[in-house]
């Protein structure tokens, strides 16, 4: 049985609140997606009893080799969210560096970055706390 990257797109998009991705064409917003799948299966669930390795991709659309669970779905979408935030945050830091601090926090806002990694810092707890149940999960310890 195959899983379809579009019910893990549909969970990521859920996750998050970003009218910039209804701009591009859906061509498009498969390939953007797929950029923050890639990353989530590569960097944040590694541990995946699943061959996350094993899947078929054009432009976006595709699926993996394996049935994935809704909870293995649930934690790469969670890992996208997780790619879709970074370069926000590293273009706010950026941003404070290159204007300034004193107008920085006259055009942003002095809590934007600081807000940003909290909310990066949750996402990533989140995820390790999801990883590390699925990780328990089938854990047999009857040879102990």
């Amino acid at each position: 049985m195959a899983t379809p990257f579009g019910p893990i797109y549909k969970k990521f998009l859920s996750l998050i609140d970003d009218y910039e991705l209804a701009i591009p064409s859906p061509e498009e917003l498969n390939e953007i997606l797929f950029e923050y799948l890639d990353q989530a299966r590569s960097l944040y669930f590694p541990q995946c009893n699943k061959n996350l390795d094993n899947l078929t991709e054009t432009a976006g659309v595709g699926e993996f080799a394996e049935d994935l669970s809704s909870q293995e779905q649930y934690i790469l979408a969670l890992g996208m969210k997780k790619a879709w935030l970074s370069p926000k945050l590293n273009f706010g830091d950026n941003m404070s560096k290159e204007i300034g601090d004193r107008d920085y926090k006259a055009t942003q806002g002095t809590n934007y970055i600081k807000e940003l990694s909290k909310l990066d810092d949750k996402i990533e707890n989140e995820i390790r706390r999801y990883a590390v149940e699925y990780s328990y999960k089938n854990l047999n310890l009857e040879g102990w």
